[in-house]
C-alpha cells in the first residue's frame, strides 16, 4: 500500500486543521500529506483554545494497529529477501506512528512555544519522508505493506505521557530522547547489515533517516532544558520526565553509537548512564503495599497490635478493604497488596492490582499517580507504625520503605497539631484555651484528673455550652471517644479513661458543630532532598457521619489537574497545612501526610439566630497516606476522560465526589442523573472491591455546586 498523490481537491485551514487530518483520517495519503497550502507555503499557525486530545490514531484497514509483535527481523537475516521486506514494513510504521505522534503533540500543547512548534513540525515532516522512502523502496522489493498487524508500541505510551504533570516534557523525553535516541544506533546497524546483503539502496536510506535523527534528538534534548524551571543537568532532566516504562535502557540498540549522541548535543553523563542501562523488567519486581488501615487504634509508641492483627481493619471491615483496594490503584501495575493473616503462622494473601484495576480507568497504569510514590520496589504500609516494620522484616524478609516509625509516632499523635498551631497562632480566637492534652499517667489518676478537667470546664467561653468530647490521641474515624455536658461525673467517663490511657492519651476540647469538614493533602520530601520543597497536593471537602466515619470526598478540579476544595477559605487552609507540615518535616516525618479541618459554629450570643462561623484550620496530622490522597490520586487517573467529555479547558473548574454505596443500591446512578445533571461523568471503581462489599465511584459534573447539593439525596453521605 503505498500512498497515492495527495488530494489536489484536499486544502488545509492551519497546521491545526492538518494535525487534526492525520489523526482523524485513516488513510496513508492523508497521513503523508505535506503541511503545506496550495501554493506551497507552510501553513499558518496560531493555535488558539483548549489542547485537543485525541486518545487514539484514525486507520483504515490495512493500516490497524494491534498489541504485541512488530518483531525487527535479527540484522545477521537480512540476507534473505523475504526479510528484507518486512523490516522495511516494520521501518515504515515507525515512521508513520512518529508523524502521528508529532501531530498529537501540536495538538495536546497548542501552548508550546512558537519555535518549538516550529522544530516539531519539521520533525514531523522528516518523519513522511521516512515513511515514504521505506514504502517506495519496499515496493521496488515487491513487498506489501496492507498487513494490519503493525504494532502499537508508540501509542501505548501516549497515556503515561498525557497523564504526567508535565505532558510536554515527558514526550520530549518519551520521543525525542528514548525513541529517537535507540534509532541513532538502530539505523547504524541495519545500515551496515543492509549493505552486508548487498543492498546498498537500503542501505542509503537507513543513513538518511539517521542523519535526521540526530537533529530530532538535538531538539528534544536543547528544549527539555530550556522549558525547564530549575537548573539541571539533561540527565536529569530525563530521568524526571521520561514516563515508565520507557526509560535509559530503551534508548539504545544492542550496538551502542556514542559520536552521533556527541553531535546530538548530549552530556557525557547522559550518554553512558545509557549505554549503561540495563533492560530489567520492572514489572517481575512488584511494589508491596501493606494495607494496616485503622492501625493506629492502638498506641504506635508502644508496638501498634498484637501479632497477627496488623491488618485487622482489612479483615473486619468491609469499607476499610474497599479503601486499601482504591489505594493501591494510584500505584504502577507492578504493585500488590501483601496482607497479614490473623494467625500469625500463615501465608500474606497477595491481591495484585490486575485483579483490582477498574476498567473505566482506562488501561492500567504504568506510572503512579504521583511521582513520590513512583520509587523503589520495597515494601510500603499505609500506617508505618514500628509493629508492621517489624513483621515486614520477618514475613517479607525486607525493610519497609517510608519515614522513621518514632517520627510517624510523635507526628500522628493529635498533641502534635494542637500544639504547633499554638505555637503558629493557627486556632481561632478564643479556642486555644480549651483545648487540653492529657497524658496516660494523668488518666490513671481518674479523681484528680476529673477536679482538674471540670475546674478547665467551668472556665470556658458560655459559646461553648460546656459541651465536650474526650478522644483519644491515636485513633481513626471518631472511633473511642466520649463526650458530656458540664460535668465529667459519671461511669461513662470513668470508664473510658482506662482505655484512653492505654491507647497514649487523649484529647480534652470542645464539642463544636461542625458546619463542613475538609482536609489537605501534601507530600514532605525525604531528609536527603534537602533542596525539595513541600508538595501541596490538593484540598478537599470531607464527607463523614456525625460520629467522624469516613463516607466519600468532594472536591473541584481543573485542566491541568489540580484539586481545590471549593471552600471560601481555601488559601487559607492550604497555606495553614503546609505551616503544620513544615512542622513534621522538622520533626523527621516524611512522605505523604494529610490535614483534617472543619468550620463550626460558633453561638452568637447578641444574636443567637445568627451563629459565627468559624474555620479551625488545623484539627490532626495524618503522618500516612489519607483517604483525600486517594481522592486525589484517582481524579488525577480519570482527568483525560473527564477533559474531553466534560469540555474542561483552561480557566475552567468541574466539581467531583468520591463516594461509597452500597453493592446492591440499583437506583443509585438514577439518583446521581437527576440531582447532578445527565451529562455527569460516571467512573465505575466497582472493581476494587470484593463481592459485598461497599462500591466506590468518582462522579464528575459541570457544575460543582451540583455536586454539594447532591451529598444527601443522590450520595447519602
Amino acid at each position: 500500500m503505498n500512498p497515492s498523490p495527495p488530494d489536489a481537491d484536499r486544502e488545509f485551514v492551519d497546521l491545526t486543521d492538518f494535525c487534526r487530518a492525520v489523526l482523524e483520517c485513516g488513510d496513508l495519503e492523508t497521513k503523508l500529506s505535506a503541511p503545506r497550502d496550495r501554493e506551497g507555503a507552510p501553513l499558518p499557525d496560531h493555535p488558539s483554545g483548549a489542547p485537543i486530545e485525541i486518545e487514539r490514531p484514525a486507520r483504515d484497514p490495512g493500516l490497524r494497529m494491534e498489541s504485541g509483535g512488530d518483531a525487527l527481523p535479527r540484522p545477521q537475516d537480512l540476507a534473505e529477501p523475504e526479510m528484507r521486506r518486512l523490516c522495511l514494513s516494520r521501518f515504515a510504521h515507525h515512521e508513520l506512528q512518529a508523524v502521528e505522534y508529532f501531530a498529537w503533540a501540536l495538538l495536546r500543547w497548542p501552548d508550546a512555544p512558537a519555535e518549538l512548534r516550529r522544530g516539531l513540525t519539521a520533525a514531523l515532516v522528516d518523519e513522511q519522508r521516512h515513511c515514504r522512502l521505506y514504502l517506495d523502496r519496499l515496493t521496488e522489493l515487491g513487498g506489501g505493506f496492507d498487513t494490519d498487524d503493525h504494532s502499537d508500541y508508540f501509542w501505548r505510551q501516549a497515556p503515561a505521557i498525557a497523564a504526567a504533570e508535565d505532558g510536554l516534557g515527558a514526550f520530549l523525553a518519551a520521543m525525542g530522547l528514548t525513541l529517537e535516541q535507540a534509532n541513532l544506533d538502530f539505523t547504524l546497524t541495519y545500515r551496515d547489515a543492509f549493505a552486508d546483503a548487498g543492498d546498498e539502496t537500503t542501505a542509503a536510506i537507513c543513513q538518511v533517516v539517521h542523519d535526521d535523527e540526530i537533529a530530532h534528538v538535538a531538539l528534544a534534548a536543547r528544549w527539555m532544558a530550556r522549558l525547564a524551571n530549575r537548573e539541571a543537568s539533561d540527565l536529569e532532566l530525563y530521568l524526571a520526565s521520561v514516563p515508565f516504562p520507557l526509560g535509559p535502557a530503551r534508548a539504545k540498540g544492542r550496538r551502542f553509537e556514542r559520536a552521533p549522541r556527541e553531535r546530538a548535543g548530549l552530556s557525557d553523563a547522559l550518554i553512558e548512564h545509557v549505554r549503561k542501562a540495563r533492560v530489567q523488567d520492572q514489572a517481575a519486581i512488584p511494589i508491596e503495599l501493606i494495607p494496616n488501615l485503622g492501625a493506629e487504634e492502638s498506641d504506635p509508641t508502644l508496638g501498634g497490635p498484637a501479632p497477627g492483627e496488623e491488618a485487622k481493619a482489612y479483615h473486619d471491615q468491609p469499607p476499610v478493604r474497599t479503601a486499601a483496594h482504591l489505594w493501591s490503584l494510584l500505584f504502577p501495575r507492578h504493585t500488590q497488596l501483601r496482607i497479614p493473616p490473623r494467625n500469625p503462622k500463615a501465608d500474606w494473601a497477595v491481591r495484585t492490582q490486575r485483579e483490582l484495576w477498574p476498567p473505566d480507568l482506562g488501561p492500567e497504569a504504568t506510572t503512579a499517580a504521583f511521582p513520590f510514590l513512583d520509587g523503589p520496589s520495597a515494601p510500603r504500609a499505609w500506617f508505618p507504625a514500628q509493629n508492621i516494620q517489624t513483621a515486614t522484616a520477618e514475613h517479607l524478609d525486607a525493610q519497609l520503605t517510608g519515614p522513621p516509625p518514632h517520627a510517624v509516632a510523635e507526628c500522628h499523635d493529635k498533641a502534635f497539631a494542637i500544639r504547633a498551631a499554638q505555637q503558629l497562632g493557627l486556632n481561632p480566637r478564643g479556642l486555644d484555651a480549651c483545648l487540653e492534652v492529657i497524658e496516660p499517667e494523668a488518666l490513671r489518676n481518674p479523681e484528680a484528673l476529673r477536679a482538674d478537667l471540670e475546674a478547665q470546664l467551668a472556665a470556658w467561653p458560655d459559646w461553648t455550652e460546656q459541651r465536650f468530647t474526650l478522644k483519644p490521641r491515636f485513633g481513626s474515624s471518631g472511633r473511642g471517644r466520649i463526650g458530656g455536658t458540664t460535668s465529667l461525673d459519671g461511669a461513662k467517663v470513668t470508664g473510658a479513661l482506662p482505655r484512653l490511657a492505654a491507647r497514649g492519651g487523649a484529647i480534652f476540647e470542645p464539642w463544636l458543630d461542625r458546619t463542613c469538614d475538609l482536609s489537605v493533602s501534601l507530600h514532605v520530601p525525604p531528609p536527603n532532598a534537602t533542596e525539595e520543597a513541600l508538595v501541596l497536593l490538593g484540598s478537599l471537602e470531607l464527607w463523614t457521619s456525625s460520629s467522624g466515619v469516613y463516607k466519600g470526598h468532594c472536591g473541584e478540579v481543573d485542566s491541568r489537574g489540580r484539586v481545590f476544595s471549593g471552600d471560601r477559605d481555601d488559601e487559607a487552609l492550604r497555606a495553614d497545612a503546609a505551616a503544620i507540615a513544615n512542622h513534621a518535616r522538622a520533626a523527621g516525618f516524611f512522605g505523604p501526610c494529610g490535614v483534617d479541618a472543619f468550620r463550626y459554629a460558633q453561638p452568637n450570643a447578641s444574636n443567637p439566630g445568627d451563629p459565627i462561623p468559624r474555620l479551625r484550620s488545623v484539627v490532626e496530622f495524618n503522618a500516612r497516606p489519607t483517604m483525600g490522597l486517594v481522592a486525589i490520586g484517582l481524579v488525577k487517573r480519570a482527568l483525560p476522560r473527564v477533559r474531553r467529555k466534560l469540555d474542561l479547558h483552561p480557566g475552567d473548574r468541574r466539581g467531583f465526589a468520591l463516594t461509597y454505596r452500597a453493592a446492591d443500591d440499583r437506583e443509585w446512578r438514577k439518583r446521581v442523573y437527576a440531582h447532578v445533571g445527565n451529562d455527569a461523568v460516571i467512573v465505575d471503581l466497582k472493581e476494587a472491591s470484593l463481592p459485598g462489599d461497599p462500591q466506590a465511584s468518582l462522579v464528575f459534573a459541570r457544575d460543582p455546586d451540583s455536586i454539594r447539593r447532591a451529598r444527601r439525596d443522590a450520595f447519602g453521605c
